[in-house]
């Protein structure tokens, strides 16, 4: 006769996770009273460069591609036919290899461009 595993879920998994939430806010709370933010100096009321200004590290990406291609191209159709491939890949029909291909292509060139627009 085989016996079956079991798997803890209540209460014992949850005691674990709250363990870890309470120890990550704990580090994270001590890591931001010891470092101090790097903030820059009071805005200039006269303006920014253009060559300065970076966007939130979540749009750095469609902002590197708003300075090679036009901006419809590379502000609202490339990034709407990202999300709609990742989107659509779990319930399209489709080989596994073809699906993890369209999922790491997006996951690749996303970060290549979220680099590149930190680098430049």
């Amino acid at each position: 006769m085989m016996k079956t595993k079991r798997i803890k879920t209540v209460p014992e998994l949850i005691a674990k996770e709250f363990v870890a939430v309470l120890l990550a806010c704990s580090i994270l709370v001590f890591v931001s009273t010891v470092i101090d933010a790097p903030m820059g100096g009071p805005a200039n009321i006269d303006g920014i460069p253009m060559e300065s200004v970076k966007a939130p590290w979540i749009f750095v990406g469609i902002q590197q591609m708003l300075r090679i291609l036009p901006p419809d191209l590379g502000g609202i159709i490339i990034p709407l036919l990202a999300i709609t491939l990742l989107t659509l890949g779990p319930i399209v029909i489709i080989r596994n290899s073809f699906r993890s291909i369209i999922f790491y292509g997006v996951l690749v060139s996303g970060t290549i461009l979220t680099v590149w627009g930190y680098l430049s």
